[in-house]
């Protein structure tokens, strides 16, 4: 299955593939457009490089209507597009435009970007619908097998987003597998549009039901800071299936209205990007009794999902913890520097598949750390980092090996948070520590020091602190707590002692 040959057998129909507030568009208005941008990029190839040289293209924006058929244009011209969301902030972006050298970028927000590229804005793409309306894109255009279809930007150690390219057969090799999580083919039914397109769970209802023919329903940010709104519009969706983080769905039960009464259609949930609990799967189910919940587990690098299950009662009556399901079917894994914990054998998880990713983008010495190719399966292998083992099959992820966390779904790296905090002039040191509750990671709270001391409250100078790192780094990845020390405790290595640390805080 391939999005765009599914597309093309819906290029005339009226079904809506997406709402998004009061708009919508349907398959037929979804085609059009994305011909008509792919005439204007095919008329402007030779100065975007897009046959030449595949020059990504980058998209900034959230949920915007007009995202999907610029997506879907720059795959109609066998180039990759580059998704950035508008909670990350512009010098971040900045950054992945110089790294991808991107000649076009499509901006969906208020902010105006000053770089030497082409910028295009929604009344740019206006005029762009109205002079391209009769191109008919080339197929023999279209991305190949082997060709890049996204980059999504991840946290790096360093201070740098590390860039994860992933190419049609990676797709292909996960859309051909999901298949059996999905409900019955036969209806129309509404899908949630929640996850940001800087995260690879948003592949589910982009590439999954979209070839399906469904209708997707975008929840914007402005929707998910605005209670009210969201469950306004969780009650007009009608949705049949809902995708987000463990989360997300903890959020809304945080309100008594969400149940079946107010999505009735509710008959399918998927989760994926951090731990899923038993407790929030007995709320669900208190909920919504009726619901299949659907577990995934995957990292960008491998293609959205290498894992899922469907959660079983008997999964709920087990002393173990939730699986995270059954490798994709054709990984072939490992598990690296094994070592014996509570009765089981962990281990890295080490896999082998068509989903995996050939490496970072321009960045040789991370790929030679992290991934390899296998010249006789002719397939990449990565080593996730992360911690696991299996039991009867199925997959129990334990957590990571080193600094990296997920935090609401997102996959952040510690040290990145740690080097931007100490680009700020006035910080001398610092580290971010993840707070848990109940195995969970509830937070991140940041143990800084100064190069001098200010005469500032430490409120005030968290205050400060919040507004100069939201210039570097996205919302998400702001600790929510900060603390000022003098020193810092230090270890038999000359390293901050962060267990230590901790526990003078406590």
């Amino acid at each position: 299955m391939w999005l765009l040959d599914e597309l093309l057998k819906c290029k005339d129909s009226v079904n809506l593939a997406m709402i998004n507030r009061e708009q919508s568009l349907d398959y037929k208005n979804l085609w059009s457009k994305s011909e008509a941008i792919s005439g204007w990029l095919k008329h402007n190839e030779k100065k975007f490089h897009i046959f030449d040289y595949h020059t990504p293209v980058v998209i900034y924006g959230n949920k915007e209507i007009d995202i999907l058929p610029c997506m879907h244009a720059s795959l109609k011209c066998g180039v990759a597009y580059v998704p950035v969301d508008t909670s990350y902030p512009v010098e971040r972006l900045l950054k992945i435009i110089k790294q991808v050298n991107a000649y076009v970028v499509f901006n969906f927000s208020d902010v105006k970007i000053d770089i030497d590229a082409t910028v295009v804005n929604q009344s740019d793409l206006n005029r762009i619908y109205i002079k391209y309306n009769d191109y008919k894109s080339d197929k023999a255009d279209w991305v190949k097998d082997d060709d890049i279809c996204y980059i999504l930007f991840t946290s790096g150690s360093t201070g740098e987003p590390k860039g994860v390219p992933i190419k049609k057969k990676n797709i292909v090799n996960f859309m051909d597998w999901i298949q059996r999580f999905l409900p019955d083919d036969k209806t129309q039914y509404t899908v949630m549009n929640q996850v940001s397109y800087s995260f690879d769970v948003s592949l589910i209802p982009l590439y999954v039901f979209l070839s399906k023919g469904k209708t997707l329903y975008n929840f914007d940010k402005e929707m998910l800071s605005n209670l009210p709104e969201l469950f306004e519009n969780l009650r007009r969706s009608k949705l049949s299936v809902w995708i987000s983080t463990p989360a997300f769905l903890e959020i809304c039960c945080h309100d008594d209205s969400f149940n079946e009464k107010l999505m009735p259609n509710l008959e399918r949930i998927i989760v994926a990007g951090e731990i899923l609990t038993k407790t929030l799967v007995f709320e669900i189910k208190k909920r919504f009794p009726q619901v299949t919940i659907i577990n995934g587990y995957g990292p960008t690098e491998c293609t959205v999902l290498l894992s899922a299950c469907t959660i079983t009662d008997e999964m709920l009556q087990s002393d173990l913890p939730l699986p995270i399901g059954r490798l994709i079917d054709d990984a072939k894994f490992e598990l690296l520097d094994l070592h014996k914990e509570n009765g089981h054998n962990i281990g890295e998880l080490a896999v082998i598949s068509k989903s995996v990713s050939d490496g970072y983008y321009n960045n040789m010495e991370k790929n030679k750390e992290c991934f390899w190719y296998d010249s006789l399966k002719q397939q990449h292998g990565y080593k996730t980092g992360d911690l696991v083992y299996f039991n009867h099959k199925l997959l129990y992820y334990v957590g990571r090996k080193d600094n990296q966390i997920k935090l609401n779904g997102y996959r952040i790296e510690l040290g990145d948070i740690s080097e931007n905090i100490n680009k700020l002039p006035y910080i001398s040191n610092n580290v971010v520590l993840p707070i848990k509750k109940h195995d969970k990671i509830e937070y991140l709270m940041d143990v800084y020091s100064l190069k001098e001391d200010l005469s500032e409250s430490n409120l005030k100078l968290t205050i400060r602190l919040k507004n100069d790192l939201g210039k570097l780094i996205p919302s998400y990845m702001i600790p929510r707590k900060f603390v000022r020390v003098n020193e810092f405790p230090l270890n038999v290595n000359g390293k901050i002692d962060r267990k230590k640390l901790l526990e003078d805080l406590k």
